[in-house]
């Protein structure tokens, strides 16, 4: 093997090396964009389930205060 190949062979390496150090740089931008996201889209998932809980629990409230107002006006007595 001469110095010439060496030399071409090294130089292959250091383009493969680049490429890979690219793509690895790539695939984490990516990755901490993904992690980003999923994080913000649990936060907008745990808040519209509290927003549904608050209505329902608004409903049955306005629901058992409807029939405790029925109780007391004289309910099933009149």
């Amino acid at each position: 093997m001469s110095a010439e190949d060496l030399e071409r062979r090294v130089s292959k390496l250091e383009e493969s090396n680049d490429h890979l150090e690219k793509s690895i740089i790539q695939l984490n931008t990516t990755i901490a964009l993904l992690n980003q996201t999923v994080e913000t889209m649990a936060k907008n998932e745990e808040k519209r389930q509290q927003l549904l809980d608050r209505s329902v629990l608004f409903v049955i409230g306005g629901f058992i205060s409807a029939v405790v107002a029925w109780v007391v006006r004289g309910g099933l007595g009149q």
